[in-house]
């Protein structure tokens, strides 16, 4: 049993992740906007779709995170300093995860980042190796309860992050710099290895098992966040393989503004939700009796967030979408295309449905049936991705058809987990009394 002194998240605590997510939001936003103000519309799309490829292999490397918080935190409440050390598990992911990246590369480099194939895939690379030890770290933070630390290196990464693309922008904007900005707070952890004393010591941090316990574990949670990683960041890479449109054509300008307007509509409810995801598992596991009735409310704060958010977008979403990404001489039609009320209100909608995926995941964590929170995403994947590749529609209405139709199914998944684990727990209630 957890200790009664075990710190919990306080105001404060809340506040530094709150902001820590509000930075990721303003970073995300301003960093596709630098792109799309000083780069070709081409070279917008292209760009594009590197910031997905890295922040979907990000994405599944995240997984290492949810392990080592739950390690950390297991063997500091059992005072146990006998288990792997976490850096044996940050070096394995990454390096495994660097080789994969490069040996992978010939079935989607060239057609992704087809500028700067080899110096892109490089850095994607030497991305995800170092991105390990910033996952795990920020992993050991949570797991300790040292949540402004934890806030550090989510808000930290997202300022450098915007810090070196305003940079790159302003000095000599090129695609290849935007790429090397984009990746380059990966170093955000070894900087503060060296500055401050807290990163030295949650470094040192152990598991609660052993290593090989520890490496099953972890691929288990990457193999959750892997389908995460395709219906999010991985989105855009599946709508180019899907279009298989030629640089600098209409689909494929058209395919860049559908994009950046699929980020902007997700960002105000996806971003926040992420960041609070452990004070959710958390929240949840107080109430296993009652999981239905648990998830009800949020879910409902959820649908009514989207709708709002759907009817702002609908009236507002052109204007401010062509405000804040004009589009340049020759993509005015694909923009248009993109930027009207119908189709805004239907995306920003939508990220409420994919939020619904993302909370009930995050119940069935809370109720410890792993596997069904894997089926959830993996069906959701599976579903997003058929609909891309074989339904008969134009890019923006099949978009939206696969947008809502695989969180859906989803979540569905995980909420007839959620009713039979309620089930089980009334029927040993009934047979205990």
């Amino acid at each position: 049993m957890p200790s009664s002194d075990q710190p919990t998240v306080t105001k404060r605590d809340s506040a530094a992740i709150l902001v820590a997510s509000a930075c990721a939001a303003v970073s995300a936003l301003l960093a596709t906007w630098f792109a799309n103000r000083y780069l070709a519309p081409s070279e917008v799309t292209e760009f594009l779709l590197f910031w997905s490829v890295q922040f979907g292999v990000f994405g599944i490397v995240a997984g290492i995170q949810q392990e080592v918080t739950r390690a950390v935190g297991a063997a500091r409440l059992d005072r146990n300093s006998t288990g792997a050390p976490i850096v044996f598990a940050a070096a394995t992911v990454g390096g495994l995860c660097a080789l994969a990246t490069v040996a992978t590369s010939p079935l989607w480099a060239k057609a992704t980042v087809p500028s700067n194939t080899a110096i892109s895939v490089a850095l994607l690379a030497l991305g995800v190796g170092l991105y390990a030890f910033h996952s795990a770290l920020s992993g050991a933070a949570a797991g300790s309860q040292r949540w402004f630390l934890f806030s550090v290196f989510g808000g930290g990464e997202a300022l450098w992050r915007l810090a070196a693309m305003a940079a790159v922008s302003l000095i000599s904007a090129s695609l290849l710099g935007l790429e090397a900005a984009a990746i380059s707070p990966i170093l955000l952890w070894l900087v503060l290895a060296l500055l401050d004393p807290g990163t030295r010591t949650i470094i040192r941090s152990r598991a609660d098992v052993s290593y090989g316990r520890l490496m099953r574990n972890v691929f288990m949670a990457m193999g959750s966040s892997t389908a995460s990683a395709v219906l999010m960041t991985g989105f855009p890479v599946l709508l180019n393989a899907s279009e298989k449109a030629s640089p600098g054509s209409y689909t494929f300008v058209v395919m860049g503004a559908l994009i950046l307007a699929v980020s902007i509509c997700r960002s105000p409810i996806m971003i926040p939700l992420q960041a609070f995801q452990g004070v959710a598992i958390a929240a949840f596991l107080r109430q296993r009796h009652r999981p239905i009735a648990a998830f009800a409310r949020p879910a409902a704060a959820l649908l009514g967030v989207g709708a709002a958010g759907a009817v702002a977008a609908f009236f507002l979403g052109p204007w401010l979408f062509l405000l804040i990404y004009p589009p340049k001489t020759g993509a005015e039609s694909a923009y248009a295309s993109v930027a009207s009320g119908p189709v805004l209100a239907a995306l920003t909608f939508g990220s409420a449905i994919m939020a619904l995926l993302v909370l009930s995941g995050t119940a069935v964590l809370a109720l410890d049936l792993h596997r069904t929170y894997l089926a959830g995403w993996v069906v959701a994947a599976a579903v997003t991705t058929a609909l891309l590749f074989f339904l008969p529609l134009g890019i923006i209405p099949k978009v939206l058809v696969a947008l809502y139709c695989g969180p859906a199914v989803g979540f569905l998944t995980h909420l007839f987990a959620m009713k039979r684990s309620a089930g089980r727990f009334r029927a040993r209630v009934a047979e205990a009394i």
